[in-house]
């Protein structure tokens, strides 16, 4: 379990993850490790990478949703959640999970490891109940194949975090956010 806190001693496992995505070109990134060690002082985590983009690469796989969103902390309504994967390409393509936190899902499965053209198959995610009322983000990284290419995404899988599209429709249309009724 990732922890937010930790006493003298005490250690947990920190996942950066950084996507490429459409991008090509030299980047870097950092992140900091804030402590309260006088000695230490806060750590800085660097990398750098340099990407590219085939000019005639394009991922040919409909995800939706994008992001599987438990809910608030403190209600209960989302205890499984699945995404639809669509093959939109003319080849057949393979399945299969990369990655993913086990110490958060009881089960993280897909529906079948091959999609012949223009047809769809499920990721199902189910919450471990010890998670249920954890606050996290976490990512599953998934892996398409077909004869040519390779692709490889990564889906968010949260609780309580406030979807920023939610938040956005709910102030455009006059509506309160579901922990302000």
């Amino acid at each position: 379990m990732t922890k937010t806190e930790l006493a003298v001693g005490d250690s947990t496992w920190i996942e950066l993850i950084y996507t490429m995505g459409q991008h090509g070109g030299e980047v870097s990134k950092s992140a900091t490790v804030t402590t309260n060690d006088t000695i230490t002082g806060n750590i800085n985590i660097s990398f750098r990478g340099k990407g590219w983009v085939p000019s005639d690469t394009a991922i040919k796989l409909e995800v939706n949703p994008q992001v599987l969103d438990f809910g608030p902390l403190g209600k209960k309504l989302r205890m499984e959640l699945e995404t639809e994967m669509k093959n939109l390409s003319q080849e057949e393509m393979q399945l299969a999970i990369v990655g993913c936190p086990p110490e958060f899902f009881e089960k993280v499965e897909l529906s079948k490891d091959k999609i012949k053209p223009n047809k769809k198959a499920k990721l199902e995610v189910r919450l471990k109940r010890e998670s249920e009322d954890q606050r996290f983000q976490e990512s599953i990284t998934l892996e398409a194949k077909n004869k040519s290419t390779t692709y490889r995404f990564t889906l968010l899988a949260q609780k309580g975090y406030e979807s920023k599209i939610e938040a956005k429709e709910a102030s455009s249309s006059g509506k309160q956010k579901p922990d302000e009724k």
